[in-house]
């Protein structure tokens, strides 16, 4: 039977071994440090050329104007092409969304010709939809919410003078449900006047959903012009 004298140093020098994996473990755990966050690319031109052709659309369809109509039309497929096709993906937007974009561009270019301005407004605002989303990947100061409501306000505008009357309610309720959560974060950055101002709008979109024509069209226009005034307070 071993002697205790050889016992003790054998349980000294485990116990010296224990603390010294785990020493090690700790170490080895807290070696590789917390990535940072991945700092997002500026906005690329081609991203802004895609935004601006397809907002230049529903104007143009809006002044019943069919030669600018299909030259904007053009002008939206090549600033969908591509290039902008590569940049994106490098900036890592999935390419499902991509493929979105490319289709309700695609859209635009087969009614441009001959479909009813309104349908190709309409059209013309689902690709400022889904562009809106690719924003998301970019170092953007204007909040995702400011922008969604730019094509909220827009898209009931349209709705109503399309008559899809009974459209009207669900997209002023998808309004007011992205207008609320950012309320307080346009007042903490200074925007009590134009928060205010679109609280007003909201309220008013909802008390004429019902009846909607020219009374509810025109205060989805006047939500456009408050949009521009709340995207101004992030710049």
């Amino acid at each position: 039977m071993p002697s205790a004298v050889f016992e003790r140093p054998r349980l000294v020098v485990s116990a010296s071994l224990v603390i010294a994996l785990l020493t090690a473990g700790v170490t080895a755990t807290r070696a590789p440090a917390a990535p940072e966050a991945r700092a997002l690319p500026p906005i690329p031109a081609g991203l802004t050329a895609l935004e601006s052709n397809a907002e230049d659309l529903v104007d143009d369809a809006l002044g019943h104007d069919r030669t600018r109509v299909v030259a904007t039309s053009n002008a939206l497929s090549a600033s969908a092409g591509a290039t902008t096709g590569k940049t994106l993906l490098a900036a890592g937007v999935p390419a499902r969304q991509i493929a979105l974009v490319r289709a309700r561009v695609a859209r635009v270019a087969r009614d441009a010709h001959a479909a009813p301005y309104v349908v190709v407004a309409l059209d013309a605002n689902a690709v400022s939809t889904a562009v809106t989303e690719l924003y998301l990947h970019f170092a953007d100061r204007v909040p995702i919410a400011v922008r969604r409501l730019d094509t909220i306000d827009r898209d009931a505008q349209l709705r109503s003078l399309a008559g899809q009357r009974a459209a009207v309610p669900l997209v002023v309720v998808e309004l007011e449900k992205t207008w609320a959560p950012l309320r307080q974060h346009v007042i903490d950055h200074g925007g009590q006047t134009v928060a205010a101002a679109y609280a007003r709008h909201v309220a008013a979109m909802k008390h004429l959903a019902a009846a909607g024509g020219s009374p509810f069209r025109n205060e989805a226009v006047n939500g456009l012009n408050i949009v521009d005034e709340l995207e101004g307070v992030f710049m």
